[in-house]
């Protein structure tokens, strides 16, 4: 990471987190934690979104064997981007 960057962590871990502490105070690394955006913020983002028709990308399996084995299968082997998506039909 570059000198003087931030670290916004999205999600939690309740295992042992590995952080290199010199490093970040060395070059002035920050992690910035935070539960939640405040309401008037998620409405700005999301407006952003529209404004930039922004969208979210998404995998997505048919929910049943097959689907959700081969769900499974790009998981485990590192493959699966963004959000995975069961999807019932």
């Amino acid at each position: 990471m570059a000198a003087g960057s931030t670290i916004y962590p999205l999600t939690v871990d309740f295992g042992k987190t590995p952080i290199p502490l010199l490093r970040l105070i060395v070059e002035g690394i920050t992690i910035q934690g935070s539960a939640t955006a405040s309401h008037a913020q998620q409405v700005k983002m999301l407006q952003f979104c529209v404004d930039h028709n922004i969208r979210p990308t998404t995998m997505e399996w048919p929910m049943n064997t097959e689907g959700i084995t081969t769900a499974l299968k790009t998981l485990k082997e590192g493959k699966m981007r963004y959000r995975c998506v069961v999807v019932a039909q």
